[in-house]
């Protein structure tokens, strides 16, 4: 069976619920497939499809894809550096680094406080960026501390101040998520 649609010759194919559709009453059939062949028809008028069929994605299908793609490569990453690091590395930018991070944390602190006040929607992203930088600073500030006095300062400011402050915002983040 071959049917026009557009100036285009279409050859039915045999579908897969063949016995199905012969089960079913003629009429009700026919009536389907025209209905089916309209739209169809309708559609390639306006241009809105150039006869071609493809699968639908959507954003967040191509987003989660990409975070499992992220995902599938950072963790064997993660076992290749641990393997091939050095235990120490001398860092040429130092103080810059820590001041980036520190001044970070401050301006999407201060960002989700103008935000909120202003009691606009997007404080919950400023709000997770803030709480994801002081979890960092924390890492960063035990991770990196020497042992001795420098190790119990950077664990105390960590367990007292950091991580506190850093599920402060996450809870302020999911507070401003449920009220939208």
């Amino acid at each position: 069976m071959t049917t026009t649609l557009g100036n285009r010759p279409y050859k039915h194919l045999p579908h897969p619920a063949a016995p199905v559709a012969d089960a079913l009453d003629g009429k009700l059939g026919d009536a389907i497939d025209d209905r089916v062949a309209d739209a169809l028809e309708d559609y390639i008028a306006e241009g809105r499809l150039d006869g071609l069929i493809r699968p639908r994605r959507s954003p967040q299908g191509l987003a989660a894809f990409v975070a499992a793609g992220v995902a599938a490569v950072l963790l064997p990453w993660c076992l290749i550096l641990a393997a091939t690091l050095p235990s120490t590395y001398q860092a040429g930018h130092w103080k810059l680094t820590w001041i980036g991070l520190d001044c970070g944390t401050a301006i999407a602190a201060g960002l989700t406080a103008y935000l909120l006040h202003k009691r606009n929607r997007y404080a919950a992203l400023s709000a997770m960026a803030a709480g994801t930088l002081l979890t960092a600073d924390a890492w960063f500030d035990v991770s990196t501390a020497s042992a001795g006095f420098d190790r119990t300062l950077s664990l105390t400011e960590a367990l007292l101040l950091e991580l506190p402050l850093a599920v402060c915002a996450f809870v302020v983040a999911a507070r401003e998520l449920k009220r939208r």
